[in-house]
């Protein structure tokens, strides 16, 4: 419980610029995304649609040169209906408990992932480009793990994530441990830098919506990338 509280608590803490987490390796409409873990926490993004197994725990399972994730290996959905984290832990070759590991994550959604090896990993997506006109990504009133709907790296702003007054935007250094964190003010995001940092591909970021609920709307088409 301590350790769910401090993840919600640590966003309002001064942070910093989130490194690049992942590698693109196809651009075609089914590819794969590598992304390094890091010894700790790590806020990683769905980036690639994987149909029925786009589930916490499968998603999570995929780890490089293993079978499975190390036994004490975490995951937390932050649960917006709740206004908390759900976990599971990583126990002798499966998520415990099952429901948890079972919560879906789909492209324009995150999670954290607790990894206790002192050497990266390399968690691996595979899975479908989103792709099409006005994809919406909804953004719930309070606290959400979002991330880009499609699987490029860059500033979520430039993107088309709207902002209203009071906002606040937080982005883990899965390094430091720590968040980086901006707020929404007469139209711009002011705070750890002069504008949002860039996101990796298969990164996430934590949002704070103030007011209101709100819609982040995408269109890609792989073939032109845009």
């Amino acid at each position: 419980m301590r350790t769910k509280a401090l993840l919600l608590a640590a966003a309002f803490a001064a942070a910093g610029v989130a490194t690049s987490m992942a590698q693109v390796y196809s651009v075609n409409a089914v590819g794969y995304v590598n992304v390094t873990l890091k010894k700790g926490f790590n806020l990683v993004a769905n980036p690639l649609d994987a149909g029925a197994n786009n589930t916490m725990g499968k998603l999570a399972s995929n780890i490089q040169g293993q079978a499975f994730p190390p036994d004490a290996s975490r995951i937390f959905k932050f649960r917006n209906d709740l206004n908390r984290f759900v976990d599971a832990i990583a126990d002798a070759g499966e998520w415990l408990p099952a429901n948890v590991a079972a919560e879906t994550i789909v492209p324009g959604e995150g999670f954290f992932f607790f990894s206790p090896s002192a050497a990266d990993m390399t968690l691996t997506f595979v899975g479908e480009v989103k792709q099409g006109q006005n994809m919406a990504n909804p953004l719930p009133k309070g606290f959400s793990i979002k991330a880009n709907i499609v699987p490029q790296a860059g500033r979520a702003d430039t993107f088309g994530l709207p902002g209203q007054d009071a906002d606040r935007y937080f982005q883990w250094n899965n390094v430091q441990q720590r968040y980086f964190d901006w707020i929404y003010d007469a139209g711009e995001w002011v705070g750890a830098g002069p504008t949002l940092p860039s996101l990796g591909v298969g990164e996430a970021f934590l949002l704070f919506r103030a007011q209101s609920a709100g819609t982040w709307t995408r269109s890609f088409n792989v073939n032109t990338g845009q």
